[in-house]
């Protein structure tokens, strides 16, 4: 009878360490998994599910074949074609002052390698839009050589370009004149089309002003204009 409970204390002794293993093993899983879903960008779980998002892909290949324009005080919420100029960000990446980057990538590079700035403010005559996850966006932009190799895109402000997302109206701003409110936000759910329209010439930077980035040259692109 000895014997047996001796065995039963032993049984309970290797089952109990290995129940608490097999539990750290699965809680370490579980929170692994919990940080991915939350490292991603809001809205949105893949960088490249632009490519991947047929439904989205179609309606910009539609908003942009019919050229209708929604000004940005009259949008309802949903898809919309947007033109305006990017005329503020929470943060650039250098340049001219008035006309600093607030997006670039090499031309070469996967869209996940692009860096922008969180938030840009897309304003027409009629108001103003707030732009997010920029740097998810698929961006139409003119292309600088950098030598023979090397070449980048970037989006400046100042740059007229047109938008094609989803909106979500939400006003801000206390401002008499109407054409200073923010009327809501562009891109929220990670899908967003960019597109240069027009670009009028940057003036150069003083050869002392620093780049924007070690691994990315100062930004001085070029005026040239785009076409899907």
């Amino acid at each position: 009878m000895m014997l047996a409970a001796i065995e039963g204390a032993t049984f309970y002794a290797v089952l109990i360490p290995l129940a608490i293993l097999v539990f750290w093993f699965g809680n370490q899983r579980l929170q692994r998994q919990y940080g991915k879903r939350n490292s991603a960008p809001r809205g949105r779980r893949s960088t490249s599910k632009l490519k991947e998002d047929p439904q989205f892909s179609a309606m910009v290949g539609r908003m942009v074949q019919r050229g209708l324009v929604t000004p940005i005080a009259e949008a309802p919420a949903g898809p919309v074609l947007m033109r305006g100029v990017l005329a503020a960000a929470d943060g650039t990446l250098g340049g001219t002052p008035g006309r600093e980057c607030v997006w670039q990538n090499r031309s070469d590079a996967s869209r996940d390698a692009a860096v922008a700035a969180e938030y840009v403010s897309l304003a027409d005559q009629t108001g103003r839009v707030t732009i997010e996850n920029l740097g998810l966006a698929e961006v139409i932009a003119p292309e600088d050589k950098i030598g023979p190799h090397r070449a980048y895109r970037a989006l400046l402000l100042g740059d007229e370009v047109e938008v094609v997302a989803r909106f979500s109206p939400e006003r801000f701003g206390e401002d008499p004149d109407p054409t200073r409110l923010v009327y809501g936000t562009l891109g929220a759910d990670g899908n967003l089309y960019v597109r240069v329209c027009r670009r009028d010439p940057v003036p150069e930077l003083p050869r002392s002003a620093p780049a924007a980035r070690d691994d990315l040259p100062a930004v001085q692109p070029s005026s040239e204009t785009t076409t899907p």
